[in-house]
């Protein structure tokens, strides 16, 4: 039996397929055990026995009783035994196996196996795709075995193979509930599957959860007591029309929340209307993901800040300690500083930095529409306003950081409305009546001097004090000369790579030019004119009066450059580097990490230029 037992297990490619065989064989044997019985039962004479096995002619089970019997089972119809023609010869199991079809086996007597002939029917035994899976044989004496024996093994395999096919179907259909259960119950949003009576049938752990009931008190209730407007959705779906993400609120105590609504048809193979499935999830999750991959997205951070003057980082510093406070923060500073880069760092350096980082330009919008943009408006608020309503620039940003870009040019009305809402934390859309309650964290910037604004009446001194809780004053590029070569570089190489061009080199009357200018229009001229020179690889013509603007300014007016003249006016990039590299060192005092990121380069290539340039710290 042992060496038996080895081929046959050697017969399977991988572990794999032996396993699955050996989970065949056990469902084989529970689906035949009742059938077998009654088969026996129902026999007269007990001097024969039934057999099952597998398709390879391994005995998986034996019913059968009697000395004679038990004297044959001793050397051939044991459990674990091989009925195949290898073993024993030509016999009823092995044929109905090679042949696919009921046998019927007449033995003759064989020394040491069989004392006296026998007669043996056996019938294969299919699975639900026509495989063989095993056969049935009853067998006895000759002179003692049933007429219609063949007969009764046919019938019992096929009631095998009904029920071998029944239990692998219910064990799908258990299989694909459990999928299906931990599906839906694992869905982001609550689910509701309601019957043609308005009667919940179904309802998902989300739904419980966000409703903070128990499944078993929703199954059978009428949706109406959770969903008084119901009616209107079933109204749509049963005339075949769409509603999809419609604003609405249960009418709970406990669930005060706005949510949004779907609703679909469920239908019978006929297109007949069976119920409806009727989905919703929290508006402000909507809110928060919407702002998550779309406009709301803050993709600047401190270490994006280029330069090493003392103007700047002594900016940076005061930034990133107020960074984490609810404070509303007042950037002011000349147009092109970069206050969205700064206000966009603060955000990412405090505990929002997940939620939303929605930006509103006050001084773009006209005064009519500023108010809606700002607070949203309800469905049908104005003309033009779009179906359903719209969220305001509050609604998007809960949670999360508003920047209020040139508040300074905001109209006197909205300035009352923005302040209330601010102290509040609370706004109403345009045409609702409902205030939402809000949790943002405010950033305004302006270029104008607000101080001398509230002395003209042109903004109001409350909102002024409300909003310069935290003010930031951000220094023109001519407060920082020395970091115009720094920020040069960068943009250098940005261009290049942007524009697919190589960096170019830079002429002496170009170097004068980024020393001795002004810069008015600060970090975004010069970025402006740095793509103007890779875009004609670096041999810009430079008329008469622009000559006049950029070099012939006299020296005495721009003291703090004097020294930048000295040191840099003709000089070749790498030596306006090493000079970078040289004061950005003794500005942070021997600080490489924060030379580095002041340079915008890694400390391992910083490490390499001070080796190269041969700078000590």
């Amino acid at each position: 039996m042992d060496k038996q037992l080895n081929n046959y297990e050697k017969s399977f490619p991988d572990l794999e397929e032996l396993k699955r065989r050996k989970t065949q064989d056990v469902e084989l044997i529970k689906s035949s055990v009742s059938f077998m019985n009654s088969l026996y039962e129902s026999i007269d004479g007990k001097d024969v026995y039934l057999v099952l096995t597998n398709e390879k002619g391994k005995i998986l089970k034996v019913l059968g009783e009697g000395d004679r019997l038990r004297a044959h089972s001793q050397t051939r119809f044991a459990e674990g035994e091989f009925l195949t023609e290898n073993y024993i010869g030509e016999n009823a199991v092995s044929l109905a196996i090679f042949e696919n079809k009921p046998i019927q086996h007449k033995a003759a007597a064989l020394d040491g196996i069989m004392s006296r002939p026998m007669t043996c029917s056996a019938a294969p035994i299919h699975d639900f795709h026509g495989n063989v899976i095993g056969t049935l044989e009853l067998a006895g004496f000759a002179v003692d075995i049933h007429p219609h024996s063949l007969g009764m093994v046919v019938a019992a395999a096929r009631a095998i193979e009904n029920r071998y096919e029944n239990r692998h179907i219910t064990k799908q259909l258990f299989e694909s509930n459990q999928f299906a259960w931990s599906m839906m119950n694992n869905l982001s949003f609550g689910l509701f599957a309601i019957d043609l009576n308005d009667h919940i049938h179904w309802v998902n752990d989300t739904a419980c959860r966000t409703l903070n009931i128990r499944r078993s008190y929703l199954i059978d209730k009428s949706i109406h007591e959770l969903f008084s407007d119901f009616h209107k959705v079933r109204e749509v779906i049963l005339n075949n029309n769409t509603f999809q993400d419609e604003e609405f609120s249960f009418n709970l105590d406990d669930v005060q929340d706005k949510f949004l609504f779907s609703a679909y048809p469920i239908r019978t193979k006929e297109g007949e209307h069976h119920g409806i499935l009727f989905s919703f999830r929290p508006y402000a999750k909507v809110l928060s993901l919407l702002n998550k991959f779309s406009v709301g997205r803050a993709w600047f951070t401190f270490d994006h800040l280029i330069g090493s003057s003392p103007a700047l980082l002594n900016v940076i510093e005061k930034a990133k300690k107020v960074a984490n406070s609810p404070s509303t923060v007042l950037i002011n500073g000349p147009s092109g500083t970069g206050k969205e880069v700064f206000a966009q760092a603060i955000h990412n350096a405090s505990d929002r930095r997940n939620q939303g980082f929605v930006a509103i330009n006050c001084g773009a919008i006209s005064p009519s529409l500023i108010e809606s943009e700002l607070f949203g408006y309800e469905d049908g608020a104005f003309t033009g306003a779009r179906k359903g309503g719209h969220p305001g620039k509050f609604e998007l940003a809960d949670n999360g950081t508003l920047f209020l870009d040139e508040i300074g040019d905001m109209p006197m009305d909205m300035q009352v409305k923005l302040l209330r809402a601010i102290q509040d934390g609370m706004v109403t859309r345009v045409g609702g009546e409902k205030p939402t309650s809000v949790n943002v964290r405010i950033i305004a910037a302006t270029h104008r001097n607000l101080e001398e604004e509230v002395k003209k009446g042109k903004f109001r001194l409350d909102l002024f004090y409300r909003l310069s809780v935290i003010p930031l004053k951000l220094p023109s590029l001519k407060e920082r000369a020395t970091d115009v070569p720094i920020l040069a570089r960068y943009f250098l190489k940005l261009k290049a790579h942007k524009l697919k061009k190589p960096i170019p080199e830079l002429s002496s009357e170009i170097h004068e030019i980024l020393l001795k200018y002004d810069w008015p229009g600060n970090i975004r001229e010069l970025e402006n004119f740095i793509e103007k020179v890779v875009n004609l690889d670096g041999t810009i013509e430079i008329d008469s009066e622009t000559k006049a603007r950029f070099v012939d300014t006299p020296e005495s007016d721009y003291p703090h450059l004097a020294n930048a003249q000295n040191n840099y006016v003709i000089k070749p990039l790498e030596d306006l580097e090493k000079d970078a590299i040289t004061k950005a060192i003794k500005v942070l005092k021997g600080n490489v990490s924060k030379v580095a990121k002041a340079l915008n380069i890694s400390r391992n290539t910083l490490y390499l230029k001070m080796k190269k340039y041969n700078i000590e710290k």
